[in-house]
């Protein structure tokens, strides 16, 4: 199936909220608490709307299903950086390479479109799943942090990861199945 990243809109708030807040998707976010349609709404008009953040829905065309978000924040343009991140709020469509289809399309945005030249992200240590995909876009692991969240009375491992953008066009000289 192929993927199309559109530019999220205040009327996706219900939605990114019942991802957000359903258990398999928060198993692997550092907050568990669950947010609310007004929470995020505050977040959308202060970051979103004012590009702090680049953030879009992960749709499916060929369904006509809305089934993630994907997004770069913490953007410093001064030093060409920012931070990534994604999930599939929609139960039976994780582990299909749909999530690696979005992270492609986002990379290319993220060098292409805001010229940046680190995209770097953080992920529980125990995400076997998304470090394997953020592997196979290109990300390198760059650090590992030890007991760096706490949550449900217990402290998590993080990893960090990043892709800079001469090693993003060696790989997209290299394949054309990258897009």
């Amino acid at each position: 199936m192929e993927v199309k990243l559109r530019p999220v809109i205040e009327e996706d708030a219900w939605k990114i909220v019942k991802w957000r807040n359903n258990p398999l998707v928060k198993q692997n976010l550092y907050s568990q608490d669950d947010i609310t349609v007004e929470t995020h709404l505050k977040y959308f008009h202060k970051v979103v709307e004012n590009r702090e953040c680049y953030q879009f829905i992960i749709e499916i065309p060929e369904i006509a299903k809305d089934i993630g978000t994907i997004f770069i924040k913490n953007i410093d343009y001064r030093n060409k950086n920012g931070e990534f991140g994604i999930f599939i709020g929609e139960d039976g469509f994780r582990n299909k390479g749909i999530g690696k289809q979005a992270i492609k399309k986002m990379l290319e945005f993220g060098f292409c479109e805001l010229l940046l030249n680190k995209i770097r992200l953080t992920v529980l240590a125990d995400n076997e799943s998304a470090i394997g995909c953020y592997l196979k876009v290109g990300f390198v692991q760059c650090a590992y942090y030890k007991e760096e969240v706490y949550r449900k009375g217990e402290f998590y491992d993080v990893i960090g990861m990043e892709i800079i953008r001469k090693d993003w066009d060696k790989i997209n000289s290299e394949t054309e199945s990258y897009k």
